[in-house]
């Protein structure tokens, strides 16, 4: 499946120009179908555009999608978006990125819940994909931009933003209770409530998610949350929306049999928690004053024991407890000053702390304050053109402030299709443990180092990338949509995490690396294992390929999505950058409606991609292709005047696999990864009231 860019490029101008687009063709059944098929989207320039206007890529995933595919879980739903690379190591851990350049803990795309984002400050930076308070049943839809936008949405919006958004109080049908049962240990049980009384409206929902993970693994995972949202119409310009939620649970981490048990199986307990109130004054169709402030909360419990040598003499209490708390105040305003221009701007203050002693030693509370500004402009210059315009100003802790800049012009040449061209560029802020990483292994009893894991580096810069885009959309009368993404990505100092030989006197940054005294233990444990620390990789970073996604309905009742991503990554010396990403990975999605029943199928073809531990010395693991089903099947019963639905659901049904290997068994031996995935079967019972 690996193509030349020149053989895909082509291909793919061979498919926009086999489609029926012309205006001609289409008479006013046809325009009205392929307007109810292109929705308004909001996230793009914060101004919301028909899809047509949009000045970039979206892939949108609605809610009767999200409902048919029978996920449990969010991540799984970004399989069906071009260009996205999804898979996991352990069945508690998430890995979502956007054309790869993801370690561990992919951290270069912007995920918001309502506008809140979800980043995690402490540990590596992303967001915790298991744990975030919200429900597959409350969401209306999820925007992905596929392709930078921190012009909008600042720093984190470095490869592409998600942007989830629950479904308001008044679209609701009613309340309902759902259990789910399968193999692997799923018990899945929620329920939501829905109430109204005249300009208010509220929303609970309860649930609690459970499963034993991969078989032979030590991965099982515990969650409950429990999630509210209120809405209330102050009168006819005036809403208040209040969101908040609370989100408690166990993982299960680690590996039995790593060396002085470093990584040992233990559990971490998670207690999460948010607030988010938003106003929005609308005293016109093209005006909108909005103001939203949160608080987001993280607590970690995360406990266990190395072994000292020799014989595992000693037992060193490890303690991985952090906690986090975000503040953030936006203002955002959009208006139009003419028929032909429409304009948002905003700012935004926000302040995170983290307290996490095992990963900044001695440090106590760190503390990170940003401060941004932004504006964008839409301008129509005539009914075939159309000029996106953008920039958004940030400073870190009183750091230079840095500029991002958009600019992208969209030619329509008539109601169904448009071509657009466009530039931006973006920072990512070294996030708090990129920069002071400082993880040590100390003996209780004399305070002597055992370990010293990761090294502080606070000399290392932003990353930027400087990205061009090409892109087209359109539908022809028949009903088939083409959108499709020729995108060339240029990174400079891209952070990537490296391992260090602290014993080296020439290492930069040395009086940040402890040296050990020879023939001591700290010696002995600390050639075995080794440490890291993050850095900027030299010379630049390029990401070159072409994306599409062709959606169209053969038959009555039947709608297939085939999606694409072909790409070409080449980093100056250094390999394992470029195995990080996968040189393609495609899907199909396929939903059937035939009377009563409704059948959904999704496959997902996967490049090969190094996922190996590069901190690790020596060690490196690719995963081979491979290609995954997954399928579900529904039908709506009644128990008296109860409807009620039923589903079954199968993932994984082509067998076993490898998705990820960051950190296998017995790594440093060697020996083959066995956190394969496996297929899960599981049935689904919903009563809606």
């Amino acid at each position: 499946m690996r193509c030349r860019p020149s053989r895909s490029r082509a291909a793919t101008f061979a498919l926009i120009a086999g489609l029926p687009i012309s205006s001609h063709a289409a008479h006013d059944g046809a325009e009205t179908l392929f307007l109810e098929s292109l929705p308004v989207v909001l996230s793009v320039s914060r101004l919301p555009s028909p899809m047509l206007d949009a000045s970039g890529a979206v892939t949108l995933i609605d809610e009767d999608t999200i409902r048919d595919t029978g996920y449990r879980e969010l991540d799984r739903l970004f399989r069906l978006v071009p260009g996205m690379m999804v898979g996991r190591e352990r069945g508690n851990s998430q890995w979502v990125t956007y054309h790869g350049l993801g370690p561990e803990f992919p951290n270069q795309m912007q995920v918001l819940i309502d506008g809140r984002s979800v980043y995690s400050p402490y540990f590596f930076g992303g967001p915790n994909w298991g744990a975030l308070s919200i429900q597959l049943e409350d969401i209306e839809r999820i925007e992905v931009i596929r392709g930078s936008d921190s012009a909008s949405y600042g720093s984190n919006a470095f490869l592409g933003v998600v942007n989830i958004l629950s479904r308001p109080v008044a679209n609701e049908a009613g309340s309902s209770v759902r259990t789910r049962l399968g193999n692997r240990g799923i018990r899945d049980l929620s329920a939501r409530a829905v109430a109204r009384e005249g300009p208010l409206g509220l929303r609970v929902s309860a649930a609690q998610r459970r499963d034993r993970g991969f078989p032979g693994m030590h991965d099982g995972a515990r969650l409950r949350t429990l999630d509210l949202r209120t809405d209330l119409r102050l009168d006819t310009d005036q809403e208040l929306t209040l969101f908040a939620g609370v989100s408690q649970g166990h993982d299960q981490l680690g590996y039995a049999g790593t060396p002085f048990n470093s990584s040992g199986e233990r559990v971490a307990r998670i207690e999460d928690d948010f607030v988010h109130l938003r106003w929005t004054y609308t005293p016109a169709p093209d005006q909108a004053l909005t103001v939203a402030l949160y608080r987001n909360r993280e607590q970690t419990r995360e406990r266990w024991s190395v072994h000292a040598p020799p014989l595992g003499l000693y037992d060193i209490p490890v303690n991985h407890d952090r906690r986090s708390r975000r503040d953030n105040v936006e203002i955002t305003h959009r208006f139009a000053p003419t028929d032909s221009v429409r304009v948002a701007w905003g700012a935004e203050w926000r302040q995170d702390r983290l307290n996490a002693p095992v990963l900044f030693h001695g440090r106590g509370m760190r503390k990170e304050q940003l401060g941004r500004m932004f504006g964008n402009l839409e301008w129509r210059l005539s009914p075939h053109w159309l000029v996106n315009s953008g920039v958004m100003a940030e400073r870190f802790n009183g750091s230079d402030t840095r500029l991002s800049p958009r600019l992208f012009a969209t030619w329509q040449p008539d109601r169904h299709q448009s071509w657009r061209i466009g530039y931006s560029r973006a920072h990512r802020q070294p996030s708090l443990f990129e920069q002071g990483a400082d993880v040590r292994i100390t003996m209780p009893d004399t305070g002597e180092l055992l370990h010293q894991r990761h090294l502080a580096n606070p000399s290392i810069r932003p990353q930027r990338i400087d990205a061009f885009e090409l892109g087209y959309l359109g539908k022809s009368s028949g009903g088939t949509t083409l959108d499709v993404r020729i995108f060339s990505e240029r990174i400079s100092d891209l952070i990537w995490r490296e391992h260090v030989d602290t014993f080296d006197p020439h290492l930069p940054g040395h009086e940040f690396a402890i040296r050990p005294e020879p023939g001591s233990i700290h010696e002995h444990v600390q050639r075995t294992l080794g440490a890291t620390r993050w850095r900027n990789l030299p010379g630049k970073v390029t990401l070159d390929g072409v994306e599409y996604q062709l959606t169209f309905k053969p038959w009555r009742g039947g709608e297939i999505r085939l999606h694409h991503a072909m790409l070409r990554a080449r980093a100056p010396r250094q390999g394992e950058v470029t195995r990080s990403v996968a040189p393609h990975v495609a899907g199909v999605h396929w939903r059937q409606k035939f009377g009563a029943w409704h059948s959904t199928a999704t496959m997902l073809r996967m490049g090969r991609i190094d996922a190996g531990s590069g901190h690790v010395p020596g060690y490196r693991y690719t995963v081979p292709a491979y290609t995954t089903l997954d399928w579900s099947l529904s039908r709506t019963l009644h128990a008296g005047a109860v409807p009620v639905d039923l589903r079954v659901t199968g993932l994984n049904l082509l067998g076993r696999h490898q998705e990820l290997a960051h950190r296998p068994l017995q790594q440093l031996a060697g020996d083959r990864p066995v956190n394969r995935v496996r297929p899960m079967v599981y049935v689904d019972l919903q009563a809606r009231f």
